[in-house]
């Protein structure tokens, strides 16, 4: 037996990520790939880690969870500040945990700031002024406007954003970048790229075919419940000025309660706000020359789940 000098270093669990836009049909083909590999589920989505926000967000729904076990899914309350670095956190410590199951650790979700910080380590602490945050803040400015952004720094740092002028665009994207990344004294220490193999799939759809789908979406989730949900968030105190509820659906669920939007209208603009994000995934995710994708075109995604699944073999061997 080699003596503890000369044992080598255990060898880091390989993980695979399955990435793209809204609507594209990423939790169908997980669901799929999990019938053809032993996989657990880690969410990479920055709405869905909220507790109570089920429909607008898409989230996957027991029966789901029943055969495939799902993580960082109901984190926190709508309310608390949850920040880039507390997710990683959390998905290192889960990642080893999910191998030594006998599980391939399988990241599913459109958040790409969660996926990249995960893979490529970041160093969220002392380099808050990451360009990738900053172009992702940048694109969120144009599409929802700066009180949106307002309101995230003051949930996330109400002591940056008492000592930030509110009124000033460029400042407001420097302080949210520190606080998203969630800089400072507690923040956690530098990261290094993940050292196991890593398998990253890219799901995604003709222009024309999401956009339907997107549509298809917004309308299903105002008639399965979205504006009651919304309701019993408001019932709670939680408002449209909060980060989590500031988003697509959810914003435009709200003024419908308020009567400041008709139904139609909240469904009109919820698609055209999801089509608009899914554009800045899109973006994002087209950078990262790793990324295998994998089209789906009009059809259903699950029928990729064969192609994917020896992609995610081959690439974590």
């Amino acid at each position: 037996m080699p003596s503890p000098a000369t044992r080598r270093p255990p060898v880091p669990p390989p993980l695979a990520a399955l990435v793209g836009p809204t609507a594209s049909g990423k939790t169908e083909l997980s669901l799929a790939l999990a019938q053809r590999l032993p996989v657990e589920v880690l969410v990479a989505d920055s709405r869905q880690v909220y507790r109570g926000m089920d429909v607008g967000t898409a989230k996957p729904d027991v029966a789901d969870r029943v055969g495939v076990p799902h993580h960082l899914l109901d984190v926190v309350d709508p309310d608390a500040s949850f920040t880039v670095a507390d997710w990683v956190e959390r998905a290192r410590q889960l990642v080893p945990q999910i191998w030594d199951r006998g599980r391939l650790p399988l990241v599913v979700g459109g958040t790409g700031l969660y996926v990249s910080a995960l893979v490529d380590g970041h160093d969220l602490a002392s380099q808050p002024w990451s360009p990738e945050v900053r172009r992702e803040l940048a694109m969120e400015l144009e599409t929802e406007g700066l009180p949106a952004l307002v309101a995230r720094l003051e949930t996330l740092d109400p002591a940056a954003a008492a000592r930030t002028d509110l009124h000033n665009p460029r400042r407001v994207l420097r302080a949210l970048e520190r606080a998203i990344a969630g800089g400072g004294a507690s923040a956690p220490p530098a990261r290094e790229p993940w050292p196991g193999r890593v398998a990253l799939l890219g799901l995604s759809r003709p222009r024309p075919v999401l956009d339907h789908r997107i549509a298809e979406r917004s309308a299903w989730i105002f008639d399965h419940g979205l504006l009651d949900e919304a309701r019993t968030l408001a019932a709670r105190g939680y408002g449209p000025e909060l980060p989590a509820l500031s988003g697509h659906g959810y914003r435009e669920a709200l003024a419908v309660l308020a009567g400041e939007l008709s139904r139609e209208e909240a469904v009109a603009l919820t698609t055209r706000h999801t089509r608009q994000y899914a554009k800045r995934q899109l973006t994002w995710f087209r950078r990262d020359r790793r990324i295998v994708w994998l089209d789906a075109g009009e059809g259903p995604a699950a029928a990729l789940a064969d192609k994917a699944s020896d992609l995610v073999r081959r690439l974590t061997a």
